[in-house]
C-alpha cells in the first residue's frame, strides 16, 4: 500500500529553507555586481538538492518527479561554483577554459534529461551515462578535491595581514567550513548506512548542513551586503570595535587605490557618457560607496575627480601636438561640451586652453 504524501516538522522546516534559498538566489542574481553570480547559483544548487530530498521524504516525488535525478548535477556543480566565487573574492583572473570545471556536472545532466523525458512518456528506451550519477564515490572525491582547492587558494592569499584581507579570509573560512561540514555529512551517510544501527532519518544531517549554509549566506546578505561586493567597510568580524574609524580609513584607502588603478589602466574617463553608476558597475561597487570613497579621498565630487584625468589627458595632447584643434581635444579626452571643458580647465590653470597652448609655444 502506497503511503500518502505528507509533511512532518523536519520536512516542513527544510521546505522553508528551500524557499529561503530560492529567494536568496533571486536577490544575489539581481545584484549589479557580477561577482556574486557564482554564489547565487551555489545557493540555488543547494536549494534544488534540498527540494528533491523533501519531495523524496514526503513521497511527493511520485507526483512531481522532475528533480529525481537532478541532485548529482548540483553536487558536481557546487565545487566549481564556490571555487569561481573565491577567485572573484580574491580578485584573481578566471583561468582560460574554466568551463571545463563543469564537465562532470554536464555529464550528469545528460542522463537527467533523458530520464526526465522517459518518465514523461516520450518513449525513450536508452539513457546515456545512466549509471554515472550512482557512483557516489566519484561525487565524494570531486567534493573533496574542490574543498582542497579552496583551502589552497585561501592559504595563498593569507600573507596579507591588513584588516581588510583578514575580514575577507574569515568570510572565506566560513564558506569553507560550511562546505566541509556538508561533505562530511554526505560522506558519513554512505559510511553509516552499512551499519545495523543506522537510522534513515540521519539522512537529515546532509540537509541540515545545506540549510545552515543557506541561512548563513542569507544572514550576511541582509546583515551586511558589502561582504559580497568585496567592500567590507563596515563592522563585520571586527576584532576591536574601538578601532572602527581607523579601520574604515584603511578600507577607504584600499578602495581608492583600486579606483585610481582602474582609471589609469582602463581609462574610463575617455567615455563622454561616463556616469557614477557606470563606473560603479565597472568596479563592482555600489554608487553610494563609490561616491563616498571619491569624496573622502580626493576631496571633490565624482565630476571633479573624473575631470582631473581628462584634464591631464588634454594637457598631454596639447603638449604633443600644439596644432591640434581644441574641439578635438576636449571631445577625445571625454568632455561632452566645450563649456564644461573650458570651465574645468580654467579652474585648474586660470587660463583658457588656447592661452595654455600659447604659453607652451613661448616656453
Amino acid at each position: 500500500m502506497q503511503v500518502s504524501p505528507s509533511f512532518d516538522t523536519w520536512t516542513a522546516g527544510f521546505l522553508i529553507a528551500v524557499a529561503m534559498g530560492l529567494f536568496l538566489f533571486t536577490v544575489l542574481l539581481s545584484n549589479r555586481n557580477k561577482k556574486t553570480v557564482p554564489i547565487a547559483f551555489f545557493v540555488l544548487g543547494f536549494s534544488l538538492i534540498l527540494l528533491q530530498y523533501v519531495l523524496y521524504w514526503t513521497q511527493y516525488q511520485f507526483m512531481y518527479p522532475y528533480l529525481v535525478f537532478f541532485p548529482p548535477v548540483c553536487y558536481f556543480a557546487t565545487g566549481p561554483l564556490l571555487y569561481w566565487y573565491f577567485l572573484n573574492l580574491y580578485n584573481k583572473p578566471i583561468p582560460r577554459y574554466f568551463e571545463l570545471h563543469f564537465v562532470p556536472a554536464v555529464l550528469c545532466f545528460i542522463p537527467y534529461v533523458f530520464n526526465l523525458l522517459k518518465n514523461n512518456g516520450f518513449g525513450i528506451d536508452y539513457v546515456p551515462l545512466a549509471s554515472l550519477p550512482q557512483y557516489y564515490q566519484l561525487t565524494i572525491v570531486h567534493l573533496v578535491v574542490y574543498a582542497l582547492l579552496l583551502v589552497v587558494l585561501k592559504k595563498k592569499n593569507a600573507s596579507n595581514t591588513s584588516e581588510y584581507s583578514t575580514i575577507r579570509n574569515r568570510w572565506a573560512l566560513v564558506l569553507i567550513v560550511l562546505y566541509v561540514l556538508f561533505i562530511t555529512a554526505y560522506l558519513s551517510y554512505y559510511i553509516l548506512v552499512n551499519f545495523s544501527f543506522f537510522n534513515a532519518e540521519w539522512d537529515y544531517a546532509i540537509s541540515i548542513m545545506m540549510t545552515l549554509s543557506i541561512y548563513t549566506i542569507g544572514y550576511f546578505t541582509f546583515k551586511q551586503p558589502k561582504v559580497f561586493d568585496g567592500e567590507f567597510y563596515a563592522e563585520i568580524f571586527l576584532p576591536n570595535v574601538s578601532n572602527f574609524e581607523s579601520f574604515e580609513n584603511q578600507i577607504l584607502e584600499e578602495l581608492y587605490k583600486k579606483i585610481t588603478s582602474h582609471m589609469a589602466q582602463e581609462k574610463p574617463y575617455l567615455d563622454n557618457e561616463l556616469r557614477l553608476a557606470n563606473l560603479a558597475d565597472q568596479l563592482g561597487f555600489t554608487t553610494h560607496l563609490l561616491s563616498k570613497v571619491i569624496n573622502k579621498k580626493s576631496g571633490g565630487n565624482f565630476n571633479q575627480f573624473v575631470n582631473q584625468y581628462r584634464l591631464e589627458a588634454a594637457e598631454d595632447m596639447l603638449k604633443k601636438d600644439p596644432s591640434i584643434p581644441i574641439k578635438m581635444v576636449y571631445f577625445d579626452v571625454g568632455f561632452n561640451s566645450k563649456a564644461a571643458f573650458y570651465s574645468a580647465f580654467k579652474e585648474k590653470h586660470h587660463c583658457t586652453p588656447l592661452q595654455y597652448r600659447q604659453g607652451l609655444e613661448l616656453s
